[in-house]
């Protein structure tokens, strides 16, 4: 019969295959915890661009009812949507859900309002929220709904303000604030 004798690893040797492994999740981990941000940035950039051409379709709606000057209302998919110059506007005595609804209807998007979003964090990807006084719409992703609001930096703020007096309209304004994702 013959006698293996079997070997393990030294001592040495498990120390330098641990020292390679903790080098190796040093360079590589940051690499996928970017991942998670990378991914809020570029659901946020194409919630913007939709929602741009979405302005641009249904301001052409607005164009074809001769609805596209001063204060007026157009029904999409079933919804009253307040417009101001053929854009939509923010109503102040429209509720959260009410907003909501109105952005869903003509931007094709999975959310929930701002309240259902605090009970229920898993409702939707995104909620809708509203500052009234500045004729504002924002869009927040459901899991940063405790750091919201207008300093957080992981957003989309739609804008149409209205001027007392008028002045020349240039049009609804969408910014993509992607610096807190």
């Amino acid at each position: 019969m013959i006698q293996t004798k079997s070997k393990g690893f030294t001592l040495i040797e498990l120390i330098v295959a641990i020292v390679l492994l903790a080098i190796l999740s040093i360079v590589v981990a940051p690499k996928f915890l970017s991942l998670k941000t990378d991914s809020k940035n570029q659901s946020l950039q194409g919630v913007g661009a939709a929602m741009k051409s979405a302005l641009m379709l249904l301001n052409s709606q607005a164009a074809i009812e001769n609805k596209e000057h001063g204060n007026t209302t157009i029904i999409i998919n079933g919804v009253e949507v307040p417009l101001y110059n053929g854009y939509p506007s923010v109503r102040g005595s429209d509720n959260f859900v009410k907003i909501n609804q109105q952005v869903k209807a003509w931007l094709d998007i999975d959310s929930v309002d701002r309240n259902t979003a605090r009970k229920d964090r898993n409702a939707a990807p995104f909620f809708t929220d509203k500052s009234t006084r500045n004729n504002q719409i924002f869009i927040f992703f459901t899991s940063d709904y405790d750091n919201k609001s207008v300093r957080f930096k992981c957003h989309i703020r739609y804008e149409n303000p209205e001027s007392t007096p008028p002045t020349p309209f240039t049009g609804p304004i969408v910014i993509i604030e992607t610096d807190d994702c």
